[in-house]
């Protein structure tokens, strides 16, 4: 069991790049470092998520969210709702995460034991660091962490330098097969 509990109170991708759209991937892995920022002096803890398809691989970087104390002493990720991180773990989950089911999250990331064990992972993408592997992420009893598990990625291209990268924009669900075949049958209906 993780350290860290839910409670209320990105950026590019790799290797795949293609047209601006959504499209289904599977989950392969999620690692956790640390994230240089523009808007900070320290790096920021983030886990970086890595999704495939047929036609390659994509990462997202998100931020891990602000901790808090629970009333029961241990830590938690305090729940925003306009936070990447919570709307990749909804999209994970299957739907998305509302103040209600924050309290849900349970994540462990190997090595790290208290929140000032954060400050001592590795950093992404430099020589001679490796991410921390083996994150694992449950909404109450279900890993949403596994491989294999499906997600709608929104991507947009944009030129970097003398470069294209594909950046994802937006995690969503992938729907319920009875909400496909309904949304299929509607459209039939149209037409």
């Amino acid at each position: 069991m993780g350290i860290f509990k839910g409670m209320v109170a990105e950026r590019s991708g790799e290797q795949a790049v293609r047209e601006p759209g959504t499209y289904e991937f599977q989950l392969v892995e999620v690692q956790a470092g640390l994230m240089a920022s523009q808007f900070s002096e320290e790096p920021k803890p983030a886990l970086r998520f890595l999704f495939e398809d047929d036609e390659g691989r994509l990462s997202g970087l998100v931020n891990i969210p602000s901790i808090g104390r629970t009333p029961d002493g241990s830590y938690g990720l305090l729940y925003n709702e306009k936070s990447k991180f919570w709307q990749v773990v909804g999209a994970l989950w299957g739907r998305a995460v509302g103040p209600q089911d924050a309290s849900l999250l349970d994540m462990d990331i190997p090595g790290v034991n208290r929140p000032e064990d954060l400050k001592r992972l590795p950093l992404f993408f430099t020589e001679g660091q490796e991410p921390v592997k083996g994150v694992v992420i449950r909404m109450g009893e279900e890993e949403i962490t596994a491989p294999g598990r499906p997600v709608l990625l929104t991507i947009a291209t944009k030129e970097k330098g003398d470069r294209v990268v594909t950046n994802i924009i937006q995690y969503a669900p992938v729907p319920r097969k009875r909400a496909q075949k309904a949304a299929q049958k509607a459209a039939e209906d149209l037409w």
